[in-house]
């Protein structure tokens, strides 16, 4: 392990970082509120970073496959202790603090705010603004935006993005991080003007679309989007759906490609969202009146779980058992791969049923040899082989935080759902820690547990456990 070189690198980081405060900086002078947590916060990560930089300088520069998990881990983790402490100056306490900022950064919307207006709006545009910049991905925008990391971004970006399907839509990495970027950015505006024309507030504008984009979650009213008219939640219920789809599909429609009607992964996610929001529907008929509130509801809450989006029309805690079922399950299955959503991802649920039934065949015909294939391609067995790893970990890991919770004196439903919740990125839990409520009256020890799984499930895992393997910092692969 090239040590001195992963920290000369996370120096760089977050030297570069800091300028992230700028933005909330100039709302909080707009609007006459105290911009010294900005200015604080920028000062002590760019110092921090400098520092980083200066006494690792003249390190070998060498980047395997365990310095680019290191430095993708380490950054994630930094980002959101720096990124707390303009909570910590709102007179959130340290814990707090830093499990809004991972949650933030991780977009995954769970909250220990309980009303959330009573912030700055500098605050709450902080709050935005990290969602949207963890979105796309920290490593994806230093990538695009930065020469000095795209010669090394074809070792930082698969372990962001670990994804089975991540693949090049350009020769060169950094021109792919580019045009990821350029998507995201054109359907985020297209999302600001749509909702301004349909009469939201420009501020609420922006940090709506920046939240929606990166299946983020955070609103800037307590009532999330229950707030706004049902022609704003079906709007939104539309983004929520590109948000949750491959940018990679988004690139070559855009181009007038038609890839993404032909993408096992994109019909299949559509599939999952309509048969759980029918599913939802048949469940509420008795609980909303008329077919258009009821068809809202559950297709708003059915897209908003399973995109790991976060957001909330109805207190869907107090929905019948099934419909809650569902959802929870929704949690677990997640977006799209290359998406900004969370959870397992679809085309890992695509491929464990094929894998699955691929070995239920040679149960009954041992002798017959069948490829898993995916469109037009076959599978490697090395890539299975990985996504059932992925889901034994991600299993092992629910449930371990789970029971974990359960010592900290939260109920059954409450510990299964927050830990279902923050490893899939999605928000929002059930019970103490429902769409109407927050996590802001957990153990200090649970928020931390749940902080982790935020990390680990927005990092997909492997790139974050293999860090804490102690023959990792011994040996070079």
């Amino acid at each position: 392990m090239n040590h001195r070189f992963v920290f000369e690198i996370l120096g760089k980081l977050l030297k570069y970082y800091s300028l992230v405060f700028l933005p909330s900086l100039g709302l909080a002078y707009y609007y006459g509120e105290n911009i010294f947590p900005y200015i604080i916060s920028s000062v002590i990560t760019l110092a921090s970073g400098l520092i980083l930089e200066w006494y690792f300088r003249g390190s070998q520069d060498f980047m395997g496959k365990k310095e680019g998990y290191a430095v993708v881990a380490l950054t994630w983790l930094f980002i959101s202790v720096f990124g707390a402490i303009p909570y910590i100056f709102n007179s959130i306490s340290p814990v707090d603090a830093f499990f809004e900022a991972m949650s933030g950064f991780t977009t995954t919307g769970s909250t220990i705010i309980p009303e959330v207006e009573a912030l700055p709006r500098s605050l709450l545009f902080w709050r935005s603004f990290t969602q949207w910049i963890g979105g796309m991905g920290i490593i994806v925008m230093f990538v695009a935006f930065f020469p000095a990391f795209s010669v090394r971004g074809g070792k930082l970006l698969p372990a962001e993005a670990p994804g089975p399907t991540m693949s090049r839509i350009r020769p060169r990495v950094r021109d792919t991080a580019k045009s990821l970027y350029l998507s995201y950015l054109v359907i985020t505006l297209a999302e600001i003007a749509v909702l301004y024309a349909q009469g939201v507030d420009l501020f609420d504008a922006v940090n709506h679309a920046f939240t929606t984009l990166a299946t983020g979650g955070f609103s800037t009213h307590t009532e999330s989007l229950a707030f706004f008219s049902p022609g704003v939640q079906w709007t939104v219920i539309i983004f929520m759906i590109l948000a949750g789809t491959n940018f990679t599909l988004h690139y070559y429609w855009m181009r007038g490609n038609a890839k993404i009607l032909k993408n096992p992964e994109f019909r299949l996610y559509i599939l999952f969202i309509f048969l759980g929001a029918l599913s939802l529907m048949i469940l509420n008929s008795d609980i909303f009146n008329g077919i258009e509130e009821n068809a809202r509801h559950s297709f708003f809450q059915a897209v908003s779980i399973m995109t790991t989006t976060g957001y909330a029309t109805h207190d869907f805690d107090k929905w019948k058992e099934p419909a809650r079922m569902i959802l929870l399950l929704l949690m677990f299955i997640g977006g799209c791969s290359g998406s900004t959503g969370g959870g397992m991802k679809v085309v890992r649920i695509y491929l464990i049923i094929k894998y699955a039934m691929r070995e239920l065949s040679r149960a009954v015909e041992p002798r017959v040899i069948k490829a898993v294939r995916y469109g037009d391609k076959t599978v490697p067995d090395e890539l299975l082989n990985g996504i059932m790893a992925f889901s034994v970990f991600y299993v092992s890991i629910f449930l371990v935080s789970s029971i974990l919770l359960s010592f900290s004196g939260l109920d059954f439903i409450t510990s299964v759902s927050a830990s279902a919740a923050t490893l899939g990125n999605v928000g929002p839990g059930l019970g103490a820690v429902g769409p109407t409520l927050n996590f802001a009256g957990l153990h200090p020890l649970a928020k931390i547990l749940l902080s982790m799984n935020m990390w680990i499930g927005r990092l997909e895992i492997f790139t974050v456990l293999s860090i804490f393997i102690p023959g990792f910092w011994r040996e070079r692969w």
